[in-house]
Order: C-alpha cells, then structure tokens, then sequence
C-alpha cells in the first residue's frame, strides 16, 4: 500500500503546453469554414459563387449526402433523378489548386 508521499513522487510532470508551428509560415490562406455566415441553399442552375467544397442534398432521400467540390463560375448541376429540387450548401471555401499562387495553370 502506497503512502500519500510515495504517491506524490509518483506524479508525472507533464510538459508545458507548445502552440504547433504552422506551415507556410503563418500566411492567411482565401480559403474558411465560414462560421459566421448563416447556411444558405442552393437551387440546380443557379452559379457558383465560391469555390469550395458543397454538400449535395438530394430531394426525398434517394441518396445520401454527399460532398462535391464546385468552381467559382459554374453552374450547379441538376440531379439525375431528383432534377433541378437537389440543394447545395457550402461546407468550406477552398481554392482550386491552379487558382493558387503557389501553382500554376498546366500546360
């Protein structure tokens, strides 16, 4: 049976805290969940306005939701079967890679 002091030494010392280090040195990136943005819908033709990642609400459940990644400029796609009542929410902004400064367009 341990006594109190022989509990005591046993402690571990945790090691203080770091903040990690980010990569590419701490340069904002155009790219965000936006939290501070209320959720908006999306209808079958209407255009792209944010490059990002969406999720595709199918209508009735035919299929589950799923995420897709669209291009500032297109056009919201419709569905298949649910035509033009699928929806379209923004999960994330997130820049085309060749939209990037740091890579260019292939040749």
């Amino acid at each position: 049976m341990q006594t109190k002091r022989q509990a005591a030494t046993l402690r571990l010392i945790r090691p203080r805290y770091e903040q990690p280090r980010l990569k590419g040195g701490g340069k904002p990136r155009p790219h965000s969940g936006r939290p501070d943005r209320p959720e908006t819908l999306f209808s079958a033709g209407e255009t792209v306005r944010e490059t990002g990642i969406y999720e595709v609400i199918h209508d009735r459940g035919h299929r589950e939701a799923h995420e897709v990644v669209m291009l500032n400029g297109d056009s919201f796609p419709a569905c298949d079967t649910c035509e033009n009542r699928v929806r379209f929410r923004l999960v994330r902004t997130a820049p085309y890679i060749f939209q990037d400064e740091d890579f260019g367009e292939p040749d």
